[in-house]
């Protein structure tokens, strides 16, 4: 027991890890929503999207509260959809500016939570990897709050540890399940997608490939042994370093700048929690 409480209560010199958080999460989400601003109306309107509503409706369950529900209620009470959509983006950035200033973190993250989910439920064919994380992020930052003690701190931060863990042990091990990345063809699928080829063409690669075959199995070993490495002192850092080189080539060649970028906060967020620890006294 007392090995235990050590593990989820360990003091620590600084919070960092969580204002670090916090910061490069809501700027993310800024630069992310601001970017889709130009064709927010195609994405999530009831009747100009480019799938329309009637469409992606089906996939939403009755309880779920989405955008596109929203509009229609205000439109039922006399306010117009433009109003409504208008509102809607002053209140996400309104929220994740306060987010970012760290005013009343919990309630800034539980509305932007609360609204980002409402866009992502909107249409499933739009979301990704990236919206997914998002969610998850905010809800760390709705749950954990900024007044607490290093040690009261530290268990909300060991979920974190075991989350990030879990996520790319998980990730590792379902790519083993199968021979796609064990012969490269996953690699060579990817470097051929549309979207990807459009900054850096490496097709070249498939000319060699054994180099496809060693890029799939280095990114399952990475992965599946993750959560070993990264919780020795000696390497752990190495390890996350590694991580990030894996995403920074990710969003280069791919083009998945987002998903690659809130990785990339997860990881240095795991870095930084490790640092300064030290156990409690017994």
């Amino acid at each position: 027991m007392d090995r235990i409480y050590t593990f989820f209560f360990t003091q620590q010199n600084n919070n960092f890890w969580l204002t670090f958080f916090r910061i490069a999460i809501s700027l993310l989400i800024i630069i992310h929503f601001v970017s889709i601003l130009p064709d927010f109306k195609n994405l999530y309107s009831v009747n100009e999207g480019v799938i329309g509503y009637n469409v992606t409706d089906i996939f939403v369950p009755d309880y779920l509260i989405n955008l596109p529900k929203i509009i229609i209620f205000f439109d039922t009470i006399g306010i117009a959809p433009d109003t409504t959509i208008l509102s809607f983006k002053i209140l996400f950035l309104a929220a994740l500016g306060t987010l970012l200033l760290g005013y009343k973190q919990n309630l800034s993250a539980l509305i932007v939570l609360f609204l980002q989910i409402a866009l992502v439920k909107t249409n499933s064919y739009y979301a990704y990897g990236v919206d997914f994380f998002t969610s998850m992020s905010l809800f760390y930052l709705a749950i954990i709050p900024r007044d607490l003690s290093s040690l009261a701190l530290s268990p909300f931060k060991r979920l974190f540890q075991i989350h990030v863990s879990i996520v790319y042990f998980f990730a590792g091990f379902d790519k083993i399940i199968g021979t796609n990345w064990w012969n490269g063809e996953n690699i060579w699928k990817a470097i051929n997608l549309p979207f990807a080829t459009n900054t850096y063409d490496i097709t070249f690669l498939g000319h060699f490939p054994i180099l496809l075959t060693v890029f799939g199995l280095l990114t399952v070993i990475l992965e599946l042994t993750y959560p070993f490495f990264v919780w020795q002192p000696k390497i752990s850092k190495y390890w996350i370093y590694l991580t990030i080189l894996m995403h920074v080539g990710i969003a280069f060649i791919l083009n998945l700048y987002f998903f690659s970028s809130i990785m990339i906060i997860w990881n240095l967020t795991l870095l930084f929690s490790f640092n300064n620890e030290k156990p409690t006294q017994s």
